[in-house]
């Protein structure tokens, strides 16, 4: 099996049981490898979750940096971008907020997703912004948007309701654009 593979199936049973204390002994027995072969790809077990929060948080940067150059809606590509990370969510994301909690308390290993949440999606969602409205306060309403993405995966990880996180997406879409179009208008927003 080859890094590529095992990466994967490691990704695969933390989503499933969650890192915890997990050894890579345990681990390597869980997966159908050894514990050597683990230590020849990947080094430590740190070194081991480095590359599953890479693994999770860059790609989920990268796909969003390409939607945003395909799609030149904000709106539309948001929604995709929803529809996406939904769908992965709903076999990673507990994995995904494990990880951004050990990132919270300084985990080395974790780091990737402490930068890969503000530089690089904040900071696509902000780029999307300007793009379609200069007028717009692009920094702050990207910050709004990622937190008000993960509160709603939060919770449809924890109530298992995608229907109605989507609801809420909706809605929170709908205020962002008539935010938009009343900068556009220079009219007040409406209340």
């Amino acid at each position: 099996m080859g890094r590529d593979d095992l990466l994967a199936k490691a990704v695969e049973y933390y989503a499933a049981n969650g890192v915890r204390d997990t050894s890579l002994r345990t681990l390597a027995s869980a997966i159908g490898t050894s514990q050597r072969m683990l230590h020849y790809h990947f080094g430590a077990r740190e070194d081991l979750l480095a590359a599953v929060v890479d693994a999770l948080a860059a790609q989920d940067a990268r796909d969003l940096e390409d939607l945003f150059a395909r799609e030149a809606d904000p709106f539309a590509a948001g929604r995709e971008n929803w529809r996406r990370v939904a769908a992965n969510a709903e076999v990673v994301g507990a994995l995904y907020f494990e990880l951004a909690a050990h990132a919270m308390h300084g985990r080395p290993y974790a780091a990737p997703i402490r930068a890969a949440v503000p530089q690089r999606v904040e900071a696509a969602f902000a780029a999307a912004y300007r793009a379609g409205n200069a007028d717009v306060p692009a920094a702050a309403l990207a910050r709004l948007t990622v937190a008000v993405g993960h509160g709603l995966l939060f919770a449809m990880l924890l109530d298992g309701d995608r229907a109605a996180s989507e609801a809420a997406l909706d809605l929170f879409t709908s205020m962002v654009r008539d935010l938009d179009e009343a900068s556009r208008t220079d009219a007040p927003p409406p209340s």
